[in-house]
């Protein structure tokens, strides 16, 4: 999945899924650990033949359990190293506005709709605290459709999981 392409609606609700076999569960794992992987590599890691495999991945891709793949990437490294989860309070009439300026936002790597207090749940990294107040102070705050903001810095990453898989 492309990092500019926002996740679109899900055509059937979240909680349904594909029932994950073992061999499926192991497959998924190793391309968590390499996207890069050949499909004769991935078949001898998983203990299946070729074709069982590309029969596996083309299920799972057509039920949607695979979506794409995609490159992890150090953010420190890469010259992002502020990250903060910023909560939002939007004014409710204006909802579809704030979901498409929230999406639009190249600093936001996650977002979500929430409930309680505030309505959604930013992850954002930039480069440093000038231009995270840019982000807050700027673009967030002087928009129309928010009410308030809370922002909580990162102080370290403890869990980033590339797969949760559910308990078996």
């Amino acid at each position: 999945m492309s990092s500019k392409t926002p996740l679109s609606r899900p055509s059937r609700p979240q909680s349904a899924g594909l029932p994950l076999d073992p061999l499926d569960r192991a497959i998924l794992e190793v391309l968590a650990e390499d996207g890069r992987i050949s499909v004769a590599a991935l078949a001898e890691r998983v203990g299946i033949s070729r074709a069982a495999t590309y029969t596996r991945l083309d299920n799972l891709r057509e039920s949607g359990v695979i979506e794409g793949y995609s490159v992890r990437v150090n953010p420190a490294r890469a010259g992002l190293g502020v990250t903060a989860l910023v909560l939002v309070s939007g004014r409710q009439p204006a909802w579809r506005s704030l979901r498409r300026r929230l999406v639009s936002m190249p600093e936001v790597e996650y977002c979500a709709f929430t409930t309680g207090e505030y309505d959604a749940l930013l992850l954002v990294r930039v480069p440093d605290v000038e231009t995270l107040r840019d982000v807050v102070l700027e673009r967030l705050q002087a928009s129309e459709e928010i009410r308030a903001t809370q922002t909580i810095f990162v102080l370290e990453e403890l869990v980033r999981r590339a797969l949760v898989l559910p308990q078996t």
